[in-house]
């Protein structure tokens, strides 16, 4: 099985010029894609075969026929198309992908008999048609799309406006449907803003629309030699919020180095990433996220269901508190968590300002007269976290990440603390594990932003094994 691997990511190899012609945003989609075809066929081959107690295969059958799928995928389908695709589209898109996949791996398979042949390989490709319709189902929903590290399109802010950006947005070598959302320009000559674009104001307006704007990216048209400053000022801003900047760079024209964008295109633009999020990492900590969470409510669920009795047979209510949130760049979603107090305690809550024991934006009492016994309970054992699993797999929070902040405390926020919301908000973080609630609000910022700036997959690692020790001593958790 060595050859037929190695001629594979040799394919994998040819077909980057390809992939790597994809924006940021639809990279992660589509690899992540890729994983789930190519990991649905094989755990659904491989299930059948037990089944069905089919002789002369291995485990090993499925996992290269699940290898050789998501590979045919990504050499022959155009991720653009397949994100488009209804479920009609979908079987025909990967049809072809799926046959050569089947027929690959059913020749490169000696031990496979003739009767054997005739009876797996044709269920191979029907169970590959069903799961991938499934998948295209679940990818193309509103749930896995907040996988991505932004929206479908890029929600982008443009300072200067003028023909040059006009030309970017609709170059003919930008592929169908990744023009990113163009929230409004910024300019200080009104009479100069492109028509189809909001006028949101002058240039020194940006840090009020990065506040109140959902933004991905800042693009910057402006002349460099004229407006060095107005440029200068832009990209402190940015670094500042955490949010990327893309600066045109006529002046450097003949820069190799200066001129490629996070795709390796050509660009005369200079790419200021303010977060370390490659397309690879992203899905590895998303992979992380679905199997932990999907570990953690398999590990959990008794303990689950008995909370949930719990507060019902104790309080009036639901059993489930919602509440708005922020999360990634600003984007409202909803966290879920068991209900700790008395039904209507939100509105409550300005009546009780005065106990407030932490400093900043944030509310926390110890000692909350709106909580129950069996919320107090709950929250210092963080059993009440539990059901955020749910937006985790939603795709709307991490295992690992900043605490989501509410909005009424993001308006509070001063700038250098916009720069948590660059990362998705997460389970358990660095404040969770150092002492939580008895930590003053500057030092969770500061570990916040310290966690923005440097996180890896290792650290995440680490995060969560520190994350158990830390729910068990119950230390800091009020």
């Amino acid at each position: 099985m060595r050859a037929p691997v190695a001629g594979l990511a040799g394919v994998f190899l040819c077909a980057q010029w390809h992939f790597m012609s994809v924006p940021l945003q639809h990279q992660v989609w589509f690899l992540g894609s890729l994983f789930m075809h190519g990991a649905m066929l094989c755990a659904l081959v491989a299930g059948g075969q037990e089944l069905f107690s089919i002789d002369g295969t291995e485990l090993r059958f499925s996992i290269f026929l699940g290898l050789s799928y998501s590979l045919a995928i990504g050499v022959l389908v155009r991720p653009a198309r397949l994100r488009a695709a209804d479920l009609a589209q979908t079987v025909r898109l990967l049809t072809g992908p799926l046959v050569l996949a089947v027929g690959v791996v059913g020749f490169l398979s000696p031990e496979l008999g003739v009767e054997q042949g005739l009876i797996l390989l044709p269920a191979c490709v029907i169970i590959g048609l069903v799961s991938s319709a499934g998948c295209q189902q679940l990818s193309s929903s509103a749930g896995f799309q907040r996988v991505l590290p932004m929206d479908d399109q890029p929600r982008i802010v443009i300072v200067g406006a003028n023909e040059r950006a006009e030309r970017m947005l609709t170059s003919p070598d930008r592929n169908p449907g990744t023009s990113p959302a163009v929230v409004g320009c910024l300019d200080d000559d009104t009479e100069r803003s492109n028509g189809s674009w909001r006028h949101l104001g002058p240039v020194d307006q940006l840090e009020t629309v990065l506040r109140e704007e959902v933004v991905d990216e800042v693009w910057v048209q402006l002349p460099m030699r004229s407006h060095y400053e107005a440029v200068e000022g832009v990209i402190q801003t940015c670094r500042t919020f955490g949010i990327p900047a893309r600066v045109e760079s006529l002046p450097f024209q003949g820069g190799e180095g200066l001129s490629r964008d996070e795709r390796g295109r050509s660009l005369r633009a200079v790419y200021q990433v303010t977060v370390t999020g490659s397309p690879l990492r992203l899905v590895a900590k998303r992979v992380i996220d679905i199997v932990g969470s999907l570990c953690a409510l398999a590990l959990t669920a008794p303990i689950l269901v008995l909370a949930i009795m719990a507060v019902k047979l104790t309080s009036r209510g639901s059993a489930f508190f919602k509440q708005d949130r922020i999360g990634l760049r600003g984007r409202d979603f909803t966290l879920y968590k068991l209900r700790t107090m008395l039904e209507g305690s939100e509105d409550r809550q300005g009546g009780i300002q005065h106990l407030n024991e932490k400093d900043g934006p944030v509310f926390k009492v110890r000692n909350d007269p709106r909580l129950t016994w069996i919320g107090r309970w709950l929250r210092r054992t963080s059993i009440d976290e539990l059901p955020q699993l749910f937006n985790v797999l939603r795709g709307e929070m991490s295992l690992v990440g900043p605490r989501p902040a509410r909005p009424k405390e993001v308006r509070r926020y001063e700038s250098w603390q916009h720069h948590r919301l660059a990362v998705k908000p997460g389970l358990t973080c660095t404040w969770q594990v150092s002492g939580r609630s008895n930590l003053s609000f500057e030092t969770w910022m500061t570990m916040d932003l310290e966690y923005t700036r440097t996180w890896s997959l290792r650290g995440d690692i680490v995060l969560l094994l520190k994350t158990v020790p830390a729910v068990i001593s119950m230390r800091g958790a009020w």
